[in-house]
């Protein structure tokens, strides 16, 4: 599968790309909107994983955006470390396909959301 992730965090894409990478995926990694956009239009990517709280936005605003984007079919998944009641209520109207909490994030939890998408 072709990742994209966005993420603020230097730490944390790396350890995501380290994850994605070891299972034979491709990654690539952003951090700012403009730089998603340019990605979205000058690639194809199976998934977009993103956290809640970003750089220049919010989860809401980049799944807002992203309906607008070249590819707005492509599944969003969420890596937070927010209560999985905040997540569920803050993106309750919006659509994204899946979210992994931080703590419970290893290789085996996101080989398991790679499949169901």
């Amino acid at each position: 599968m072709k990742i994209l992730h966005f993420e603020y965090s230097v730490f944390f894409r790396r350890v995501i790309h380290d994850m994605i990478t070891n299972q034979g995926h491709d990654y690539t990694g952003t951090d700012t909107i403009d730089s998603l956009k340019k990605l979205l239009v000058e690639n194809q990517y199976d998934v977009i994983f993103t956290g809640m709280e970003l750089t220049d936005g919010s989860a809401e605003e980049l799944l807002e955006k992203l309906k607008h984007l070249a590819h707005p079919k492509i599944p969003v998944v969420i890596i937070t470390s927010s209560e999985v009641k905040d997540v569920t209520h803050r993106l309750k109207n919006l659509d994204f396909s899946d979210f992994i909490l931080k703590e419970n994030l290893t290789k085996d939890t996101l080989n398991r959301c790679l499949r169901r998408l």
